[in-house]
């Protein structure tokens, strides 16, 4: 996404940075700082883009980091909804400004944590607050331990999003990789947010703990569950994605899924035994509920990979949640398309297809696949 996206930080963002630095700081020397980024820019992503306008207006800016910082935020535009709130890629170029405190203000940690709270309202700081929980961890928790209970949504996500463990495109944390109980104090003052994109954050914030610590999140969802259903039903949902794509029986259980109901599929067919890269796979089978009693079923469908040596490497993707009354039949059909995407390699010869019901293998079929 990031190399795809890399060309909105084009000659036009940089003059209008540049613009506005210069309202603040005349000797500003707008033509070099031009020149020497676009020079670069060709074989940088986007974020690699964000921070080389970063460190270019560090070189350029005075030396004495409080007074930069300064014409840094004297240079933003009023705060309003364009920037704050469904902005899309346009709130993009507020973050080399953001990178030049994550990057260049760590000797001053109390400074550019105050700066880090007023410009996550123009772009959110989740990226540059996380070298100071590294270099600056009790200074930066004492922060967000406050912040929690401001009145401004964007600062409260930023107490989530911003203590991701794994973040993507981010530093990843490895203390609370190892421990994510701060992470957990945290976010329970926000798990039912009156804001959704901070109760998004916070399911995000779940889903990565799960990936580390499974038991831990489970116990932490059914517990938010059980005090408070209404007000956590998203972030338990989404918190719990990646243990129920993967088909965790604790996670599943909490979402309603039935384990002890027995299930059948019949009839697997796909619509060709041959592809080729850019086609479309169909396949398409009866499922049974084979029991004596009503069930919700989690049923996915993998697709077994070949890889450069020959061999097979599964990947799920989910299908279905269906109820069915006790002996009841659902036909379910699917069709993946087998384009091109950057993050696989095709590789030529035989490929598998397998349905999952709760976790169980019921049936699969197999398939060649041409390039």
């Amino acid at each position: 996404m990031a190399d795809a996206l890399k060309d909105f930080f084009d000659a036009a963002v940089i003059d209008e940075i540049a613009a506005r630095i210069k309202t603040r700081h005349r000797g500003f020397d707008a033509k070099s700082f031009r020149h020497g980024l676009l020079a670069s820019f060709p074989d940088l992503t986007l974020m690699q883009r964000g921070r080389a306008i970063a460190d270019a207006l560090r070189a350029r800016l005075p030396p004495d980091y409080p007074q930069a910082l300064d014409i840094i935020l004297g240079s933003l535009p009023p705060p309003d909804d364009k920037w704050r709130e469904g902005s899309g890629m346009a709130a993009f170029r507020h973050l080399p400004l953001l990178n030049f405190v994550g990057a260049h203000g760590l000797e001053h940690p109390q400074l550019s944590l105050a700066a880090l709270a007023r410009l996550t309202g123009y772009f959110s700081a989740e990226f540059d607050i996380r070298p100071y929980l590294e270099q600056h961890y009790d200074l930066t928790m004492d922060h967000v331990r406050r912040w929690v209970h401001e009145p401004d949504w964007h600062l409260r996500r930023l107490c989530s999003e911003g203590l991701r463990p794994r973040l993507p495109w981010g530093l990843r944390l490895k203390r609370f990789i190892a421990d994510p109980a701060p992470v957990l104090e945290i976010v329970e003052h926000l798990r039912a947010d009156p804001h959704d994109n901070v109760r998004r954050s916070v399911a995000n914030n779940l889903n990565d703990i799960a990936k580390d610590h499974p038991a831990l999140a489970v116990a932490t969802a059914q517990r938010w569950q059980s005090e408070d259903p209404a007000g956590t039903r998203d972030a338990v949902r989404h918190g719990l994605r990646s243990l129920v794509k993967h088909d965790n029986r604790d996670a599943l259980a909490l979402m309603g899924f039935d384990f002890d109901i027995p299930a059948t599929i019949t009839g697997l067919t796909l619509g060709a035994t041959r592809y080729q890269v850019g086609d479309t796979l169909s396949f398409g089978f009866e499922l049974r509920n084979a029991g004596k009693a009503a069930a919700t079923f989690s049923v996915d469908y993998a697709i077994h990979w070949r890889n450069a040596r020959g061999g097979q490497q599964p990947k799920v993707f989910k299908l279905s949640k269906p109820r069915l009354e006790a002996g009841a039949n659902l036909r379910l059909e699917k069709r993946h398309a087998l384009k091109p995407i950057s993050t696989r390699r095709y590789h030529a010869g035989a490929h598998k297809l397998e349905i999952l019901v709760n976790g169980q293998s019921l049936g699969e079929a197999e398939f060649d696949l041409r390039l």
